[in-house]
């Protein structure tokens, strides 16, 4: 019985993480230098220009921008949805690196429906809301 051909080793796995790692700090130099709100070299929502309506990413631009200026409600208000998932999304990713560094297997991504079906029904409240124009869920919009 012959064992399975290597598709890939664990060095070049290592620097698609390692190029991940660096493509993530430029992004954040990027936004820590250039302000989304003053330079039109960012992308567009299609949506919103197209309908008006809020997709769940507007204002994601926005709010990392402040969040790399340690404004923190600011980036709350352009997209909270964003700012609250990030712990999340932080601390599977120290996971998966601390485990990459350690030489280990990656941690595998475990989702089962149910919290699938959560998250989505959350994204999709989250735009309903984030588009009615009344009080109190202008707050959701991302602001000017």
């Amino acid at each position: 019985m012959e064992a399975p051909p290597i598709l890939a080793s664990r060095r070049q796995h290592s620097s698609w993480v390692l190029a991940g790692v660096l493509a993530l700090v430029v992004a954040m130099v990027v936004l820590f230098l250039f302000d989304p709100s003053r330079n039109g070299f960012y992308p567009r929502c299609m949506l919103y220009v197209t309908t008006g309506i809020y997709c769940p990413g507007c204002g994601a631009l926005r709010a990392m921008h402040s969040l790399v200026h340690g404004r923190v409600l600011a980036a709350l208000h352009y997209n909270c949805l964003l700012v609250l998932s990030l712990p999340f999304l932080a601390v599977y990713g120290l996971r998966y690196l601390s485990a990459m560094l350690d030489g280990r297997q990656a941690p595998p991504l475990h989702v089962r429906p149910i919290p699938i079906m959560i998250l989505l029904v959350v994204v999709i409240v989250f735009t309903i809301l984030r588009n009615i124009p009344g009080m109190p869920f202008t707050y959701l919009a991302p602001g000017p």
